[in-house]
Order: structure tokens, then sequence, then C-alpha cells
């Protein structure tokens, strides 16, 4: 009986130990490999943080956003983030990743865009799943445009910037990263006509849910966040 307890105790603790495996969209700022090839940006910063400071050990791995809900929805991940589509027995942290996705074109082609209906006829590239996430008025509009979705940041710029298309939508600090990096500030402009959207992080275990509430809340209450959020990523 002694034997059979102590093996318990020992399977529990290798349990315990094991990594757990999160999964984050490759997106720079938000998570991305510099130069050395590390992973690091905005959301890998903050949900480290919040995992070192809850003791919980964890594996990072960076997927394009279709690649990263597929894993998810078959239960490979512990943890997604950002996710923005509900799964059935998933739990949901407090929303804590503000997206604000915007339409940019070319600073030397100038184009009036004030709202939805003027994206129509015009020649669009989208991120990955951009239909589903912008809702069932932007995928109308998209069928009186030109409208492609494209996984690889770079070559959506590259179709921009080519002229290859006139628009491309996308999350404003991903674009902005992008742009200036690439191609030098003040290179496109932006036109707000989408509303910012909060969105959680995902796991498959309530308790996991809980610990990164709890060091969400921390991090916010302590200023740490915002330091976060405030460093420069070029």
């Amino acid at each position: 009986m002694k034997q059979l307890i102590l093996l318990l105790g020992l399977f529990c603790t290798l349990a315990q130990a094991t990594p757990i495996k999160v999964g984050l969209h490759d997106s720079a700022p938000w998570a991305y490999r510099n130069a050395q090839g590390e992973i690091t940006g905005l959301d890998y910063e903050i949900v480290k943080t919040i995992l070192q400071r809850e003791g919980i050990e964890a594996e990072f791995e960076l997927y394009s956003y279709s690649r990263l809900l597929k894993l998810f929805s078959e239960q490979k991940l512990d943890i997604a983030s950002p996710v923005a589509v509900p799964y059935p027995g998933a739990f949901y942290s407090q929303p804590y990743f503000t997206v604000l996705d915007v339409v940019v074109h070319k600073s030397s082609n100038p184009i009036k865009i004030n709202s939805l209906q003027d994206l129509k006829g015009k020649t669009i590239v989208g991120y990955q799943q951009a239909q589903e996430v912008l809702g069932p008025d932007f995928a109308a509009i998209t069928k009186q445009a030109h409208y492609l979705e494209e996984a690889d940041r770079e070559k959506q710029f590259e179709l921009l910037m080519k002229d290859r298309v006139q628009l491309m939508v996308g999350d404003s600090k991903v674009l902005t990263y992008y742009a200036n990096k690439n191609y030098g500030r003040g290179s496109i402009q932006t036109h707000r006509i989408f509303p910012s959207v909060d969105y959680p992080a995902a796991f498959w275990k309530v308790e996991l849910q809980a610990k990164f509430n709890s060091g969400l809340l921390h991090l916010k209450e302590s200023g740490e966040l915002d330091k976060i959020h405030a460093k420069p990523r070029l």
C-alpha cells in the first residue's frame, strides 16, 4: 500500500512538472521571433509573466491564426491566445488583448475611406478569417469588392506596395509595426472604421483559467501591464 501511495505521489509530481503547451498567434508586435530566433512580443511577455507569477512552467510556440485555432480545437494546446471564436467546453480569461482593426493604403495612393461602404469595388487583402472576425456586415461588403485573405504578413504588404491591391485590413499595431520596419514611417495611411475589440486567452482547464485571471489582475493593478505595452518593439 505504501508503495502504491509513493508511486501515485511520484506520478502526480511528474505530471505537475510537465510544462503546459501555450500557442500564440505569430504576429508582430504581439508575438514573433527576433533576429536571434527567440520568441518575444507583447502577448508573449504578458502570458509568460502571468504564468511565471503563478508558478506555471510553459512551452511556447507560434502559429498562423488558422493553425492556432485548429490545434486548440483538437486540444493539442493547453492555452491559446488570442481566441476570437467560442469552443464548447473551453474556458476563457478576462479579455485583455485589445485589437483595433483598420483599413490602410499606401500614402502615395490616397483613397477616401470613411465607412464600410467605401470598400465597395476596391481590391482588398485581409488576414485569415477576417470575414468571420469582423462580422457579417464586413463579409457582405467583401462580396462587392475584389477580396482575398493571406496569412503571411510580408506577402500582404507586398501585394499592397506593388499595387496588386489597393487596401489592406488588419490590426493597427501589426500593420504599423510592419510598415515602419520594412517601408519606413509614413508609408501607409490608416482609417478607423471598425470598433476595437478585447479578446481573451482560452483554456481547457478551469484551474488554468482561474490562475491566469488572477495573474492578469495583478499585472493590471501593479502597472506592469502598461509597462509591457509601452516597450518599443522595433
